[in-house]
């Protein structure tokens, strides 16, 4: 089974040009030169942090999304660690109504885990129809993994 990526559309954008100006922000710090030339501590260790961690927010904001392959389902999340679901973990796939935004039912295909239930937010729709095409694709994912 081939890997499989889907990456949340809008949120990866965003965060990226966030992160970017957070460390734009940083690197203006050492670009007057004062900073440096009169050796102020303070501001080389905040110039340090914020380009540290604004490349650390673009680098956690381009893994967002989730992968599917032959050992499950793995999704990557901004302010987490990787949660990955083996195949043999997941006793079905439902498609379920996740959240309601703008006035909108937003349908998620749901991993059941036995008393667990962990919804897919990357694979969210406001269609329903659209929502139970994807469920479909995970179940028939499953089902081949299962085979080999």
């Amino acid at each position: 089974m081939h890997r499989i990526v889907i990456r949340p559309r809008i949120q990866i954008p965003v965060l990226v040009a966030i992160f970017a100006v957070w460390t734009l922000l940083g690197v203006t710090y050492f670009t007057s030169g004062d900073v440096l030339a009169e050796r102020d501590s303070f501001g080389i260790v905040l110039g340090c942090l914020l380009v540290t961690s604004g490349m650390a927010g673009i680098w956690r904001a381009l893994r967002l999304g989730v992968v599917i392959g032959g050992e499950g389902v793995r999704v990557r999340g901004f302010d987490s660690r990787d949660q990955v679901t083996p195949w043999s973990a997941i006793q079905s796939v439902d498609c379920v109504q996740i959240d309601v935004r703008r006035g909108l039912p937003l349908y998620a295909p749901v991993l059941c885990l036995g008393d667990d239930a962990m919804p897919l937010s990357a694979f969210g729709s406001y269609s329903r129809q659209d929502a139970e095409r994807k469920v479909e694709q995970l179940r028939s994912l499953k089902a081949s993994a299962a085979r080999s």
